[in-house]
């Protein structure tokens, strides 16, 4: 099998390709297929969300929905909307989602997804000269009667790797190390968030500029990462070894087989790009500080702070994160949302932020949700 080569530097000729792309639809590789009580729970678990409205059949049984349910981030294990297409060897860092959710997802439900090609911008930065953006338009739809159950509109950077003439270059930041003082106080914050529950939380009491308990996750360590690897393990840098060579003798010799967003370098000799989130060695020769987080896996985290706040009959109806910096390994992630807006009966509107340990931004975002309200 012929030996791969990849370039590091981001030309305009592959801009071009790129461009060339918008608007066709994608092959895409879905992970799970199917809202069952095992997949909803795997994702749940993963990132560190038991409300028992998603894992405990007796309690769920005794809600409206008769039966367990799925956060509406658990779109992300249908597939990512994260998308590296064309531009071999040039890193993909994921940017964010923009999200529109429509109808609740229950067990049983069986999942398709269409997918095509958005508009890419080039960008510049603080630790990158020149990168892209590109985006991946997905609609998420019920197999049983066609609804649309989601929309997204995913946001990946395509950034030259470390070595590579104006690639990423984050300063390395060793772990943040912490007392057992300093742990057991993250850990009495965690074991005790607040989650509203069977609670209704009617819209008429939610005042504007109201704070919602915040959350906290982490620190993140490779635990976390293969917890959440195992609700969400679509991404090309989690296959067995045998399934990572059997991707690249496709991917060399019959490329129908494989997804059209298909980067043979995940399968080559060259170090698996994405296997910075759980080494740190890898993570330096992208660029990164470190071994890092996912950003599909902080965009959950920021949701699950509305989810808990909002209560079993609430309705995330929208949900935009943006990536600003990664969280590395050590790294605490506390997850803030406040009430920004009552646009009309039954509709809040909130801002998110997630803020590490030195009170760093790393991801901002705003969520809407419909509240139930009281009879008149």
């Amino acid at each position: 099998m012929p030996k791969l080569q990849y370039q590091t530097d981001l030309t305009d000729q592959m801009i071009e390709e790129a461009e060339s792309l918008v608007g066709q639809p994608l092959r895409i590789e879905q992970w799970n297929h199917e809202a069952t009580f095992d997949t909803i729970r795997h994702y749940t678990w993963g990132v560190g969300d038991n409300n028992p409205l998603y894992c405990d059949e007796e309690y769920a049984a005794a809600t409206k929905y008769g039966d367990i349910i799925a956060p509406p981030t658990f779109l992300y294990s249908i597939f990512s909307a994260a998308m590296g297409l064309g531009m071999t060897g040039i890193q993909p860092i994921y940017g964010g989602t923009e999200w529109e959710f429509y109808e609740v997802i229950r067990r049983g439900d069986r999942l398709r997804c269409d997918a095509r090609v958005g508009p890419i911008k080039i960008l510049s930065g603080r630790t990158a000269r020149r990168f892209v953006m590109q985006t991946c338009l997905v609609d998420y739809v019920r197999v049983a009667d066609g609804a649309l159950v989601g929309r997204s509109e995913g946001r990946t950077f395509r950034i030259p790797r470390a070595q590579a003439d104006g690639g990423l270059s984050y300063e390395p930041r060793p772990p943040r190390t912490w007392t057992i003082d300093e742990l057991d106080a993250v850990m009495e914050h965690a074991v005790n968030e607040p989650v509203r529950g069977a609670q209704a939380r009617p819209w008429e009491d939610v005042e504007v500029g109201e704070e919602l308990p915040k959350l906290v996750k982490g620190p993140i360590d490779l635990q976390t990462m293969t917890a959440y690897y195992t609700g969400l393990v679509g991404a090309p840098s989690m296959k067995s070894v045998e399934m990572k060579w059997k991707y690249r003798h496709w991917g060399l010799h019959d490329p129908e087989r494989l997804p059209n967003n298909y980067d043979p370098t995940f399968y080559s000799e060259i170090t698996n790009p994405g296997l910075g989130h759980i080494d740190p060695q890898t993570a330096s020769e992208v660029g990164m500080p470190g071994a890092y987080g996912n950003g599909s896996q902080k965009s959950a985290w920021m949701a699950h702070t509305v989810l808990n706040w909002m209560g079993d009959d609430g309705f995330m109806t929208e949900l935009e994160t943006r990536l600003v910096r990664p969280d590395v390994f050590g790294d605490l992630v506390w997850c803030h949302a406040a009430v920004s807006g009552k646009p009309e009966p039954g509709i809040v509107e909130l801002k998110l932020t997630a803020i590490n340990q030195d009170e760093v931004t790393t991801a901002t975002g705003r969520a809407t949700a419909r509240l139930p309200q009281r009879a008149a």
